[in-house]
């Protein structure tokens, strides 16, 4: 059964005749004493953090409920120490991993010449300088859908000599229309669906 909870999301509209402005106490305080308005047909499902797009698409497509948009993406980490070659090429052939890059070396070489060019440094210091400032080639790996945070830490159970941090993990959420007055109702029946946590209207501040 999925998890029941009901909110809304506060989204400030801004005036076209007005510059930029700060978000303070008193916005929070209109919303709270009813000074916003429910975006109608539409809402907002949070999803289980190992869904896909595909996967998405199709089940409301089954339920005949149209999706506004979504927003679902992968865990990407970057590898914060050196490994050994063996062990960079046997994660980057996993079968949960779907992306396997590396900064740019010869980039941030040349960025490094050209900084140093515009110093008066004699040529010794500047050699010691790329001596000690050598740049190191940071490795990012994205994972498949499948993968959610306690998955991952089984999967680099496997590469012991890997120290990593998550640099993208964000909520897997999708828009989905609905008919003007009924949104409570679809967000009932959303809510069944197992691979749903939560829904949330829509909401909007005015100025």
């Amino acid at each position: 059964m999925a998890r029941s909870f009901f909110t809304f999301i506060l989204v400030l509209c801004f005036s076209t005749f007005a510059g930029a402005q700060i978000i303070d106490d008193s916005s929070i305080e209109d919303a709270q004493n009813g000074g916003y308005t429910f975006v109608e047909g539409m809402f907002v499902a949070y999803l289980a953090d190992t869904v896909s797009p595909g996967f998405i698409r199709d089940e409301f497509r089954k339920l005949e409920i149209a999706v506004l948009d979504e927003h679902i993406k992968p865990i990407v980490i970057s590898v914060v120490n050196v490994p050994s070659k063996e062990t960079l090429e046997k994660l980057k052939n996993h079968k949960n991993v779907t992306a396997f890059y590396a900064t740019s070396l010869k980039e941030e070489t040349i960025k490094l010449e050209q900084l140093l060019e515009d110093t008066s440094l004699s040529a010794e210091e500047k050699e010691q300088i790329k001596k000690e400032t050598a740049p190191v080639e940071t490795f990012f790996v994205e994972f498949n859908y499948s993968i959610n945070r306690k998955a991952l830490k089984e999967l680099m159970g496997e590469f012991r000599d890997v120290a990593y941090k998550i640099i993208s993990d964000q909520p897997r959420t999708v828009t989905l229309k609905a008919e003007p007055g009924n949104e409570p109702l679809l967000m009932d029946k959303v809510e069944q669906l197992l691979f749903v946590e939560s829904t949330a209207m829509i909401g909007t501040i005015k100025n």
